[in-house]
């Protein structure tokens, strides 16, 4: 019991409801988290753009290989969940270990090859953006 008010803090027929409302929050937490909502994978090489998708709009995973610097391939894959790096051509393979991308700023670099795999853009419906 609530020593100021001497009723308990939660009675039986609350406490389903509050059941409900914590996994409702967790479910909608997880949602937004976990969805790439509005978000555009880049793909650079060497200071070069080249490829750009917008992944919700994907309707299933692609691959792209990119020659970066030196000869060295760095192979990517974009799904609807988000994009990574499959493979590396470098020897330290930091890229690939980053794994995968799945929120606006989120980024992959490969440094010996000179290649970025990058994730823009916001939550949807953004009508303004500021610098």
């Amino acid at each position: 019991m609530s020593p100021l008010t001497g009723r308990k803090l939660l009675t039986r027929r609350e406490l389903p409801l509050l059941l409900v409302l914590v996994l409702a929050a967790g479910g909608l937490l997880l949602w937004t988290r976990l969805a790439p909502a509005g978000a555009v994978a880049v793909v650079e090489a060497e200071g070069r753009e080249l490829a750009r998708r917008e992944l919700r709009l994907l309707s299933k995973p692609e691959t792209l290989t990119a020659a970066g610097a030196g000869g060295l391939q760095v192979t990517v894959e974009l799904s609807p969940q988000g994009a990574r790096v499959i493979e590396a051509g470098c020897p330290d393979k930091s890229c690939q270990r980053t794994g995968w991308l799945t929120q606006a700023g989120d980024c992959a670099v490969c440094l010996p090859a000179r290649v970025v795999l990058r994730l823009e853009g916001g939550p949807a419906g953004a009508d303004a953006e500021t610098y």
